[in-house]
């Protein structure tokens, strides 16, 4: 009996301990531990009052964040994930997949191999057919209204893992009934004489040659590594035969390991498992190089805007793209904009002015691998035919018509009851705009048909003025000028001026006394305030530091505008 006691009152003691030990190391973190990988929605703290206690939401919203903030959370997750593959070889990332000789895979790719990726965004192949020929018609047309304008528009397909290395593949019964997107597409692309690459067969050729002393895939990630650079290379050299133009051509310097950031990518999916120790590898061949751009008199610098997936990520971290390109953009997923010196400048696509974007272009790239083809272009096509091919007036019509509709529909109104006048309002806005979206040839018959469409928006006149006075260096630095005389924006100036030119007016680049050395000085610290501004870590370490220096955020934000810029100057990245 005093031996039971003496073991319930040890387990009593250790518990306490283990518990206060837990507690502390949730409130004081005195052991640092490696940051779990992988996207996590942040728990909200939870409120204490009467209000949250009596309805619940309170002990709704602790459970999560106390799981969340947990002492000792990182090890003892690695730890259990650890033994889920130890034992079962399974983990509990959903979209990791793991297949033989401990090789890793993105579920798409293994879906897609064994032919059941389509099921994920359509009941029949019939309805998957007729999207695609929807989605590849549509393309033809972006085309030929591009070229107007002499823009190449063009697609990229990078090489599916799954194809590229079956042999490691969990075993799974094949589907062949259903329709594989990547190779409908190439088949519509054939049929309209649509310009593509289709990575996945050259690939698997340079496989099977066994010539290249890197791997081609890496076996923990879902990228590729140092052979995006050989599809980049056939990338550019088949936009610059499009149309007769030679670009700048890669050096490729010689092979040596790969640092530690190059490998970090090249092993994305372990990365995510959140296990205690690396997997084994018997595979992986990871090696890189230098990579320099050649310009010389007769090549063309090009701007270029990518709408694609991360695989342009894995290319931009080889390849020195302000070098290559005279300007770029990476609208990531058609979502999220990067632009500027190493894309270090993001802001959300929907608050652009696409038409300017895309007429700004000499190439248009949608960039995507073969699996990504059932979520067709994301939309970015659609956009572009409605922008290019209708004014504002037109859409914003025919987006009201489509709200009066829904607002007599009785199905439409029994979901939104519980909702207020305005969230009513905003729920049809955006309603109405994905149905325009989806399928722009139905609610415009401008777009509908099997021809090139002819009508147009009238704000090209003006966007493509626009791009002539921005290709003039000493008629943008006058227009940066006044910006400060003016106090707006460069966007309001360049349209003011672009109105100028198109209706026989003076021009604000002619006014006398307007470049001053200090005028536009001024005017480089007022768009980096914007910069600063726009960027959330750059405006997050602002802040910091105004608290520190006892000064408002305001003013901190113009100092460090203007340490860049000086630093800017004096570095030589700004020329007068």
């Amino acid at each position: 009996m005093r031996k039971n006691s003496f073991i319930k009152g040890l387990l009593f003691v250790l518990t306490m301990v283990l518990m206060s030990v837990f507690a502390i190391q949730q409130r004081a973190k005195i052991w640092v531990f490696k940051p779990l990988e992988g996207v996590f929605e942040p728990a909200p703290t939870p409120e204490l009052n009467f209000e949250n206690c009596r309805t619940g939401q309170f002990q709704a919203q602790l459970e999560p964040y106390l799981k969340e903030h947990l002492g000792f959370r990182e090890p003892l997750i690695r730890f259990y994930n650890q033994f889920l593959y130890d034992f079962f070889r399974t983990t509990y990332s959903k979209e990791v997949v793991i297949g033989k000789d401990h090789w890793t895979y993105f579920r798409q790719h293994v879906n897609e191999y064994y032919g059941t990726e389509m099921y994920r965004w359509y009941d029949t192949d019939e309805e998957a057919r007729a999207d695609f020929d929807r989605e590849s018609r549509l393309m033809w047309k972006l085309r030929g209204v591009l070229h107007d304008y002499d823009i190449e528009f063009l697609m990229f397909m990078a090489p599916d893992k799954g194809y590229l290395y079956p042999e490691h593949l969990p075993f799974r019964k094949r589907d062949t009934t259903t329709v594989n997107a990547r190779e409908y597409y190439a088949s519509k692309f054939d049929e309209y004489g649509f310009p593509y690459i289709e990575m996945t067969k050259w690939f698997l050729d340079l496989k099977e040659a066994d010539t290249l002393p890197y791997s081609l895939m890496p076996q923990c990630g879902a990228h590729w590594g140092f052979s995006a650079v050989l599809a980049a290379d056939s990338l550019f050299r088949f936009m610059g035969h499009l149309n007769g133009q030679r670009l700048p051509e890669m050096q490729i310097g010689p092979l040596h390991e790969s640092s530690p950031f190059i490998v970090k990518g090249d092993r994305d999916l372990e990365n995510t498992l959140n296990l205690m120790r690396p997997l084994p590898r018997h595979y992986d061949k990871l090696l890189d190089a230098e990579v320099t751009i050649k310009r010389e008199s007769a090549t063309i610098w090009p701007s270029v805007l990518f709408v694609g997936n991360s695989f342009l990520w894995r290319m931009f971290d080889f390849i020195p793209f302000d070098d290559m390109f005279a300007h770029s953009e990476y609208w990531f997923y058609n979502s999220t904009a990067h632009f500027g010196k190493r894309y270090q400048e993001h802001a959300p696509v929907e608050g652009l002015d696409l038409l300017q974007r895309m007429l700004d272009c000499d190439y248009i790239v949608w960039f995507t691998d073969g699996n990504q083809m059932y979520k067709t272009s994301y939309r970015f096509v659609e956009n572009a035919l409605m922008k290019l091919c209708l004014s504002d007036e037109r859409v914003s019509q025919r987006r009201v018509q489509l709200m009066d509709s829904l607002s007599a529909d009785t199905a439409t109104l029994a979901w939104m009851k519980d909702y207020s006048s305005e969230k009513r309002t905003s729920e049809l806005w955006e309603k109405a705009n994905r149905m325009m979206r989806r399928d722009p040839e139905k609610h415009f018959p401008e777009l509908a048909g099997d021809s090139i469409p002819t009508s147009r928006n009238p704000r090209i006149p003006e966007a493509l003025t626009i791009k002539d006075i921005k290709q003039d260096t000493a008629w943008m630095k006058n227009l940066q000028c006044q910006t400060v005389i003016r106090n707006t924006t460069l966007e309001q100036v360049l349209r003011m001026e672009a109105q100028n030119v198109l209706n026989g007016r003076p021009l604000m680049r002619d006014e006398p006394n307007v470049f001053s050395r200090q005028t536009y000085v001024e005017s480089l610290v007022k768009a980096m305030e914007e910069t600063i501004l726009g960027n959330e870590e750059l405006s997050r370490m602002a802040k910091e530091k105004s608290e520190r220096n006892g000064i408002t955020f305001e003013e901190q934000v113009n100092a460090d505008a203007r340490w860049i810029v000086n630093y800017q100057i004096d570095n030589g990245e700004i020329v007068f």
